[in-house]
């Protein structure tokens, strides 16, 4: 089993290393079934020789070892083992019939899950078979997979590694695009929808203890006082810098809702605080250290890649649950505050709620609260200060919320607003978004009611709905 090297070190491991590591895997699996032909858990021997030899056919196109991998895994299953072990085997003998001149490719897909327990399928059967639809380019198949092994398996400890990878926002930007999309607007597409508002669509809880440079537990979230927390895994307490940023967006917030920290994946206290002491301008957040560092199984949850300038970001919710976990391949690509775009977003989804329950008091104090109308200077302020920029989805919900008062000027002159914004950056990369859709919709729907309000006669004594 050590020769098959765990994420994050097998995306830093020489190539000539990995291909080593397989062939000496398949060498000490076949001197072990050739010893114990008879033992009853030779599945186990066999399911890794398969892996490894699959392993010398992608790392190297050894088309003599996916052959070998093939005979393995009929062997496998001709053999008694017990439910749910024959995944490996059955997976390597799909992507035999895949290669016929003649296959169906559904066929195939929904045969291997029908043998793995159809609507029963383990996890392992299911990401399997979601990796055979990426093998196949068919994008429906796929989704559908992922989504049901999402559905059932997300939070599931042993299939943590399978999760990061179906939840990342880099491979899933990135599936099924042609070569050479976008032209001139590659970079600019990439980093706009990398660091869209827009959560994993998975329900992944967290639970985890840090510790102190003074030794002490920190437990989250149960220390986090139902806010928003935002961790930034670094390698050393040095740190990257990035939470700094955030600095002026937490004083524009109307509450004090967000805890930052940067979690250091090396537990080494002395040299952390070391680091610290060196700052010129000390971090405004507090500083944790992972323990383990790298090994801790945190880094496998949440596809964390220990990269020494990327920062790996992750979102939690105040009720504890993730909203997002971004990988360093993320965090290098995105061009956006997709803290802030993760957090307002979430705002404005408060909003809606309450609208939709019919709760209008509650709205307005969310909306107005992110949204003012008026932004009195304070007293001690700056020389140098302006009013807060109100975003977008905190426009929007200022809108909706002006047309549930009855005052659709109000709201269109936000949704109008709102609309300009998402407009403008769609132009900058080309193309219309599902925001600018529906922030369209939004707007076009308060100009019809407006219109009808206009036609419609007045009441004596009448006057616009007072606004906050």
């Amino acid at each position: 089993q050590e020769c098959f090297i765990d994420p994050p070190f097998r995306y830093r491991t020489p190539h000539d290393q990995i291909i080593a590591n397989y062939e000496k895997a398949d060498g000490l699996c076949r001197a072990a079934i050739a010893a114990h032909p008879d033992a009853p858990d030779l599945w186990i021997v066999r399911n890794r020789r398969i892996a490894a030899l699959m392993g010398l056919w992608k790392a190297r196109g050894d088309q003599e070892a996916f052959a070998s991998a093939v005979a393995e895994a009929n062997a496998a299953l001709e053999s008694s083992c017990p439910p749910g072990t024959d995944v490996v085997a059955r997976l390597c003998v799909a992507r035999q019939a895949l290669r016929a001149d003649d296959a169906d490719p559904k066929a195939i897909i929904k045969n291997f899950i029908k043998a793995a327990g159809g609507p029963q399928a383990s996890g392992p059967a299911l990401t399997a078979a979601s990796l055979l639809a990426l093998d196949t380019g068919d994008r429906l198949l796929h989704d559908q997979y992922r989504r049901t092994f999402l559905d059932k398996h997300a939070d599931d400890p042993t299939m943590w590694t399978a999760t990061a990878f179906l939840v990342d926002r880099y491979h899933r930007y990135w599936q099924y695009h042609p070569p050479f999309t976008a032209g001139w607007t590659y970079g600019r597409r990439q980093g706009h929808f990398l660091a869209i508002g827009t959560p994993e669509d998975a329900q992944r809880t967290f639970q985890a203890e840090f510790k102190t440079l003074d030794g002490e537990t920190v437990k989250i979230p149960e220390s986090s006082g139902s806010k928003w927390t935002v961790i930034s895994f670094v390698p050393s307490a040095a740190g990257n810098g990035y939470l700094q940023r955030y600095a002026s967006f937490l004083a524009g917030r109307p509450v004090e809702d967000v805890n930052l920290i940067a979690a250091v994946l090396d537990d080494d206290a002395d040299v952390a605080r070391k680091l610290l002491e060196e700052k010129k301008k000390p971090d405004n957040f507090a500083t944790l250290l992972v323990p383990g560092g790298i090994h801790n199984p945190l880094v496998r949850k949440l596809g964390i890649l220990a990269e020494e300038t990327r920062p790996n970001i992750l979102i939690l919710r105040p009720d504890g649950s993730i909203a997002v976990a971004l990988s360093g391949l993320t965090m290098s690509a995105q061009k956006g505050s997709v803290v802030q775009n993760v957090i307002e977003l979430h705002d404005e989804k408060l909003v809606d709620e309450s609208l939709a329950r019919g709760d209008l008091d509650e709205a307005k104090r969310l909306a107005f609260a992110h949204a003012p109308v008026e932004q009195l200077r304070p007293p001690d302020a700056p020389r140098n200060w302006k009013p807060k920029k109100i975003s977008v989805p905190h426009l929007r919900s200022r809108a909706k919320v002006y047309l549930a008062m009855g005052d659709p000027e109000a709201a269109h002159a936000d949704a109008e607003q709102a609309y300009l914004a998402v407009n403008s950056a769609a132009g900058y990369i080309s193309m219309r978004t599902e925001e600018l859709e529906e922030t369209e919709k939004l707007r076009d729907r308060i100009l019809e009611l407006r219109g009808a309000s206009e036609e419609a006669p007045s009441p004596p004594n009448s006057s616009p709905a007072a606004r906050p």
